[in-house]
């Protein structure tokens, strides 16, 4: 009887693990009006809640929200911003769909991590770095980044030009085509990238429209 008993138990933790191991994702933060979509449906948010591949993540203005992927990275999603979680396993792949995003890897990836747009493609193993996608100059969206650590490999999807992105620089692909050479942008230094509520302000207040028009302002000197 002992024996089965311990059986049983040694079954239950395996199955908890089982069904833990499943998950790569998790949300960790949020402040405002956030929702996540599943499968097509939408589910219900709280801090813990385990974040799968092929959710949707969806921040309303002034909310914010932090996920933390294969535990090594976070990402920190900016108001009205959409991202799609497309996997997490050798490699952690996420696709913005509009807004703006942080991304923090603080351990070691599996693989890789990257982050598309319609238009670009910025991958990296160790760094941190914020993108942002939508706003735009004619008909197609630009697309602009800035790296705080490390360096980022950005790709232009149309036309298969790359270009390596430095610690302190930033740089506008022009309708998401025309990459524009990096630069140190002053606003960059404004950004709040810290993704721990314990360690003070999640939230990233900087002035977005601002600083894209000081960057359309140096792309066209």
């Amino acid at each position: 009887m002992k024996n089965m008993k311990r059986l049983l138990v040694l079954a239950g933790v395996l199955l908890l693990f089982q069904s833990a191991s499943a998950f790569e994702g998790f949300l960790t933060y949020f402040s405002g009006s956030i929702s996540v979509t599943r499968n097509g449906i939408s589910v219900d948010v709280e801090i813990g809640m385990p974040i799968q591949p092929g959710d949707v993540i969806r921040t309303a203005q002034g909310a914010t929200v932090v996920i933390t992927l294969d535990s090594a990275t976070d990402i920190k999603l900016r108001e009205s911003t959409t991202l799609n979680i497309d996997q997490v396993a050798e490699d952690v792949r996420v696709s913005l769909l509009g807004g703006s995003i942080f991304s923090r890897i603080f351990g070691k990836l599996r693989g890789g991590y990257s982050v598309s747009t319609e238009t670009v493609l910025a991958g990296v193993r160790g760094t941190e770095f914020f993108i942002a996608f939508g706003r735009k100059i004619d008909d197609r969206p630009d697309v602009w980044l800035c790296v705080n650590s490390g360096r980022v490999k950005v790709d232009v999807i149309e036309t298969g030009e790359s270009i390596t992105v430095r610690e302190g620089e930033g740089i506008n692909i022009l309708g998401g085509t025309k990459l524009t050479a990096p630069k140190r942008y002053r606003w960059t230094e404004e950004l709040n990238w810290n993704t721990d509520p314990g360690m003070g302000m999640v939230e990233d207040r900087t002035d977005l429209d601002q600083a894209y028009s000081d960057l359309l302002d140096q792309d066209y000197d």
